[in-house]
């Protein structure tokens, strides 16, 4: 609970519009669907912010900064809201940045391709300028919140999604950075250019950061030239393992756009997405399903589309292979991206959603072990007699593996939560990774030292404290995890 003279001196920084204790926008900015659950079952895991305020410019962001280390205050940046791993999540209260007023298209610069913005600008709205230039452009890292997520936020967590086999994350594409650090200090991070090997790679290490290092101001984006054409060839699997051993084929031929994987259940969700659509498209249903993205002038999509197809048929295992382009060609990857709200769409209904808690996991591992894991998450959700989802982007070995347990007591939690705690060992132990691209936050912070090693953690905690020593920024997230998390979660004590 902020005083009285606390909440004046923020009012006179942005003015009185712009900030907000009231508790129904308090407890919008205060949850995601995870943590909701949590608070479902155990009133006190409940989270709360102390206000939420929107900051107009860099210098009202400073001077918050300022104030919150005077006052002893959190801070939490705040994008549009849609990660995974309660990034934005209010552990300690404090005070929640809304960017949305910081929405501006500062400069696109076509002659050394480059936009300059603020941290609030739509990733679609930035698409949208840079498709109408020329011959067009893009920024092609394209994650799954495309249509919502703001560039501050993709930024902090190093989005990513299908197009990465290809063409990266948005680390690759960020040249320069400025940002106000936990220390009040206001500076900038890379040049204008590419290539630098001039001192330590700053840049790169606030890239990702969640927010726990600085809070962004202003990102300068390198942009590439847009395809003159897409092209999609997709083909039906009896099963996951058949298609991952397809993948492989396509991988030694030729580098695709997206190699991506939906099983029986996706599908669905994605037909029932495309029924809504004219001209109508129905997907064959199968257990598994490849879509296999290529991009270039349309001369190269025909070449490579063909021979892919070509590849397809001669594989015995697959079927139903088509090629998709033009208007069919997007209305199928409006489907693939939004084939969670349309899986939610054919969930039976329940009286509150707060009674299923979900899990979304986005395990990374070598190309070679995709089905081992798949396997053995298969094997797992059979045990526990649990539905489940498995999908994931192929080509640089992103497997997401999703469930949700209906939640009556803390047992179920736990259940899950033990669920999750085997997988991470798992993925861990075949070389992988505990997130490819939703992040950390809370829910994969306790993971972190089987995946690093103590001695990793506790240097990352260090640089946390020379960027912020007061520890005002988004606490509780990436190199420390809050106690409340861990004795709700008792299970996890051992990890």
């Amino acid at each position: 609970m902020l005083d009285n003279s606390v909440k004046s001196k923020l009012k006179s920084i942005v003015g009185e519009k712009y900030i907000t204790d009231d508790p129904v926008e308090i407890y919008c900015y205060s949850h995601d669907s995870f943590s909701r659950a949590l608070s479902w079952v155990k009133e006190d895991y409940e989270l709360k912010a102390d206000m939420v305020i929107k900051p107009q410019n860099a210098d009202q962001v400073k001077e918050i900064v300022d104030l919150a280390n005077a006052e002893h205050l959190k801070i939490v940046p705040r994008g549009a809201g849609t990660s995974f791993g309660g990034q934005f999540l209010p552990i300690e209260g404090g005070l929640i940045l809304d960017f949305t007023r910081m929405n501006k298209i500062l400069e696109i610069n076509t002659d050394d391709n480059y936009a300059v913005v603020e941290p609030g600008v739509l990733y679609i709205d930035l698409g949208k300028r840079l498709r109408n230039i020329g011959k067009g452009y893009w920024i092609p890292c394209n994650p799954g919140s495309a249509d919502v997520c703001t560039i501050g936020g993709m930024i902090a967590n190093d989005a990513s999604g299908e197009s990465v086999i290809k063409y990266g994350t948005t680390k690759d594409y960020v040249l320069n950075l400025k940002a106000i650090l936990g220390t009040g200090q206001n500076l900038q991070f890379g040049r204008l250019v590419k290539k630098s090997v001039s001192g330590l790679d700053l840049l790169n290490l606030f890239v990702g950061s969640e927010g726990t290092l600085g809070i962004i101001t202003e990102a300068t984006l390198q942009f590439l030239a847009l395809p003159e054409s897409f092209k999609t060839v997709i083909a039906s699997f009896d099963s996951i393992e058949m298609a991952v051993n397809s993948a492989k084929k396509i991988k030694e031929l030729l580098t695709p756009m997206s190699l991506e994987l939906v099983d029986r259940i996706t599908l669905m969700g994605m037909n029932a997405y495309l029924a809504r659509l004219i001209p109508k498209i129905t997907l064959k249903n199968a257990e598994a399903t490849l879509l296999i993205r290529l991009d270039g002038n349309n001369e190269i999509t025909s070449t490579q589309a063909n021979k892919v197809s070509e590849l397809l048929l001669q594989d015995e295992s697959s079927s139903n292979t088509e090629i998709f382009e033009g208007v069919k060609h997007e209305y199928l990857w409006n489907a693939r991206n939004g084939a969670g709200p349309a899986i939610g769409r054919l969930s039976p209904s329940v009286q509150n959603v707060g009674t299923y808690l979900p899990a979304s996991l986005d395990f990374s591992v070598p190309f070679s072990k995709i089905n081992e894991l798949m396997q053995k998450y298969g094997k797992i959700m059979e045990a526990n007699k649990l539905g489940s989802i498995r999908m994931g982007h192929l080509g640089d070995g992103n497997v997401h593996l999703i469930c949700s347990i209906p939640i009556i007591s803390n047992d179920d939690i736990k259940k899950l939560s033990s669920i999750q705690t085997e997988l991470v060992k798992f993925a861990i132990s075949l070389g992988g990774s505990v997130t490819a691209e939703h992040g950390c936050g809370v829910w994969k912070a306790p993971y972190l030292p089987l995946e690093h090693g103590t001695d990793a953690i506790d240097i990352m905690r260090k640089i946390k404290k020379i960027f912020d020593p007061n520890n005002i920024l988004n606490p509780g997230k990436l190199y420390s995890f809050p106690k409340k998390l861990l004795n709700f979660l008792d299970n996890l004590e051992d990890v």
